[in-house]
């Protein structure tokens, strides 16, 4: 098991067993069980063994634990346990890998995209979508109460440029960036591309960018034309040195906005706002 308990204590050393609704002793021991054996998550088939009930008596169960605020419901037959300091908030907002390291679980994945990027911290303001890359669609839509968006990958390349993060894998700095520029439909906009570009130029590598965008293809190397199209032309600490030769086909930077602007002929990249729009994102 990944990750650091430290925050989590057994119940039992904390005497918490009333609350609201009467006495539930024997429902905390659940968790008190679990907890011991360090397990910060766990599944509904799990519970029912550990109650010894029926389905109907550990759905009970479970739902009143969640009511009094010591589980999280993940996703479908998953919960995590709340840390007791942070009783009354979601485990998706205050362990995000653990509430998708439960979700995806035997899966191949990773957390990517913009949800990668905001967990850098650059954005100004935090994303709600949770967007998770895996190699096969799931049947959820929600990991707690946030929306989540599943984009397929092939499995040789879903842990290309990925950390373990806790009990799940999510994009480096690196990868988060160069996928969001392949894919600006999953980041917003290129005014988002843009500060998270700004904010986090100095910190990433180019040749790890670089050489992550080969062996994506050429897609990857489209997205690398994009991140250096911006950072040249907003004077971005990104040294993206990849020549493009004078019959390489012009692309767009944002593939869903055709109207040309400007036309970078360095990179071969046709801008749908002006450099100055993009500038002001910065400047803001």
């Amino acid at each position: 098991m990944l990750g650091d308990k430290s925050h989590i204590h057994r119940i039992s050393d904390f005497s918490l067993y009333w609350v609201a609704g009467g006495n539930v002793a024997r429902q905390l021991d659940l968790i008190d069980n679990l907890v011991a054996e360090g397990r910060t998550e766990f599944t509904f088939e799990e519970a029912k063994e550990l109650l010894g009930g029926s389905r109907s008596a550990t759905s009970n169960t479970l739902r009143r634990l969640t009511d009094n605020g010591f589980l999280d419901r993940v996703t479908h037959g998953h919960y995590a346990i709340r840390p007791l300091g942070s009783l009354g908030t979601s485990a998706v907002t205050d362990d995000l890998a653990l509430a998708v390291g439960a979700a995806f679980g035997g899966k191949q994945h990773r957390i990517a995209y913009a949800t990668a990027l905001s967990g850098f911290g650059l954005f100004s303001h935090p994303v709600r979508t949770v967007m998770v890359a895996c190699e096969q669609q799931v049947r959820i839509s929600q990991i707690g109460n946030r929306p989540l968006r599943v984009v397929i990958e092939r499995v040789e390349t879903i842990h290309l440029e990925a950390d373990i993060f806790e009990r799940t894998w999510r994009s480096t700095l690196e990868r988060a960036l160069l996928e969001s520029a392949m894919r600006v439909d999953l980041i917003g906009s290129i005014d988002r591309l843009v500060e998270a570009l700004a904010n986090g130029a100095r910190e990433a590598d180019p040749d790890r960018i670089s050489q992550l965008a080969k062996q994506l293809g050429p897609r990857g190397l489209a997205g690398e034309r994009r991140l250096a199209t911006l950072a040249h032309a907003l004077d971005l600490p990104l040294g993206l040195q990849r020549e493009v030769g004078r019959r390489q086909p012009i692309i767009h930077l944002d593939p869903r906005d055709e109207r040309a602007v400007w036309i970078d002929d360095t990179f071969r990249v046709v801008w749908n706002v002006s450099i100055d729009e993009l500038r002001a994102v910065i400047d803001n």
